[in-house]
């Protein structure tokens, strides 16, 4: 067994369609794992894609469950596309498990829509601001590991950019008067951050400091990701203290903060340029 290094989008779709095959058979977990021999944990990791899917195991489940046997074939066939590890699988020893746990949704999103109350959001770091970042954050790691994580995340960036999704940032002007490393690294920083907006795909809006305060005032960094596929929800990933952060579909929850996110977007400029006031 390879080292997990969570889930992909393609595993996610394949555990959701086992779960929904399962409903509509009208069969509870416990049924199912007697009638097969498994464990009734087993069958309920299977559905959250927090296992590899073996292809015995989901045989089994599709004839059990009386699936129609033209969607059991495609699901079938689309086993080995699933367990491949992702595109992170590299790094995975410098990833905590939250953030491999991300990767799978934020790498095939469609829309990505970011804040972050203090700091330039990661996806539109330069790698010397991502390594002053690192060094903060965490000190006591050797130079080598901080090394890997920043190229990591220039992988990551570079795979946001290949995918063609929609990105949509908003940013505290704090952020941008707030000095990360040094001011050289600002000025790359904020060069970078104005290419940015040439995009086509890239909307950034900057929330200044007279505004006062608005719907994501002291709320702590945030991503919400959509899915181009029906299978999968959209995502929330809520920062937590050190960096780490928690990812959630719960559709109240993820609602909650998108309507966050449109209200503190609402109360900022429209405009996509940064003004030329940040000058470091």
């Amino acid at each position: 067994m390879r080292a997990r290094s969570g889930p992909t989008l393609e595993h996610r779709v394949v555990a959701e369609q086992l779960r929904l095959a399962r409903e509509r058979a009208g069969c509870g977990l416990a049924a199912v794992a007697a009638a097969l021999d498994l464990s009734e944990a087993t069958v309920r990791r299977i559905e959250r894609a927090e296992t590899a899917l073996d292809a015995g195991q989901v045989r089994d489940l599709l004839k059990y469950y009386k699936h129609p046997e033209a969607d059991a074939r495609r699901i079938r066939a689309s086993l080995a596309r699933a367990n491949e590890p992702g595109w992170w699988h590299r790094w995975r020893d410098v990833l905590p498990a939250w953030q491999r746990d991300v990767l799978g949704i934020e790498s095939s999103a469609g829309v990505i829509r970011l804040w972050h109350p203090a700091l330039v959001p990661d996806l539109l770091r330069t790698a010397d601001y991502a390594a002053a970042v690192e060094a903060v954050r965490h000190p006591q790691a050797p130079p080598a590991v901080r090394a890997r994580r920043t190229e990591f995340l220039r992988a990551r960036q570079e795979r946001f950019r290949e995918g063609g999704a929609v990105l949509w940032g908003l940013i505290p002007e704090a952020a941008l008067c707030t000095c990360v490393g040094s001011p050289d690294v600002m000025r790359e920083q904020l060069d970078a951050l104005r290419l940015a907006t040439a995009h086509p795909n890239i909307t950034l809006q900057v929330m200044p400091l007279t505004a006062g305060p608005h719907a994501l005032t002291g709320a702590p960094p945030l991503e919400l990701l959509r899915l181009p596929v029906p299978e999968v929800p959209d995502h929330a990933v809520v920062g937590g203290p050190g960096g780490e952060a928690t990812l959630t579909h719960d559709r109240a929850t993820v609602s909650a903060y998108r309507m966050l996110m449109d209200s503190a977007c609402g109360a900022a400029p429209a405009g996509t340029e940064l003004p030329a006031l940040y000058r470091w």
